[in-house]
């Protein structure tokens, strides 16, 4: 039953929650613009790492604040920052110091931050709290917000480059026509979700 739960809570929020292109959350330039795919992959797997590694800890602070008070739900964005920053700590003081990954260490540790700050600003934990989501749904949710992400950098990825041999008018080229294709794969995955728009 938590199986069902967890997978149906992570393929909710890689498809239909895809915090890029169903909430336009997370695309900085850098993601938006990567080199190469192998950058795309770290920055989405070490996002999809902070995500899951917080949500141990908000999995937590929503069990400790289940019947709590008005006031003291007050503090829970503060506990779940909390976590996000206490997961970056540990996986950049420690896994990443004590552990080497090779030729991706640097890499790893030059994303984190930016990892970190998208992993804060998905909301993924608010939404969870918001739900009611127990400890699979928030875990669940938390993993397929970041495979979720990773699937949109890699697709934007791809999209740049097919573009850049497609005869698209030079006004468009670049920035425009990529921002004319998110926002169609934005509209299929509105509909995806069963919403009509407004006429």
């Amino acid at each position: 039953m938590y199986m069902y739960i967890f997978l149906a809570s992570a393929v909710t929020a890689m498809a239909v929650e895809n915090p890029v292109f169903a909430r336009a959350l997370g695309m900085s330039r850098e993601s938006l613009f990567i080199g190469q795919a192998r950058s795309g992959i770290l920055l989405g797997g070490m996002l999809t790492w902070m995500a899951l590694f917080s949500s141990l800890f908000v999995a937590f602070t929503n069990y400790l604040l289940f019947g709590a008070p008005w006031s003291a739900l007050m503090l829970r964005p503060v506990f779940y920052l909390a976590g996000v920053a206490l997961a970056y700590a540990v996986t950049v003081k420690v896994l990443l110091v004590k552990l080497k990954f090779g030729e991706y260490n640097g890499k790893l540790i030059e994303i984190a931050p930016l990892a970190t700050f998208n992993t804060a600003l998905f909301g993924a934990f608010f939404i969870s709290a918001s739900q009611g989501f127990g400890a699979a749904q928030t875990i669940g949710y938390a993993l397929g917000s970041g495979v979720g992400y990773t699937a949109a950098v890699m697709v934007l990825y791809y999209a740049r480059k097919r573009l850049s041999l497609s005869p698209v008018p030079r006004s468009f080229r670049g920035l425009p026509v990529l921002l004319v294709y998110m926002g169609l794969i934005s509209l299929a995955l509105y509909g995806l979700i069963g919403r009509i728009l407004p006429t």
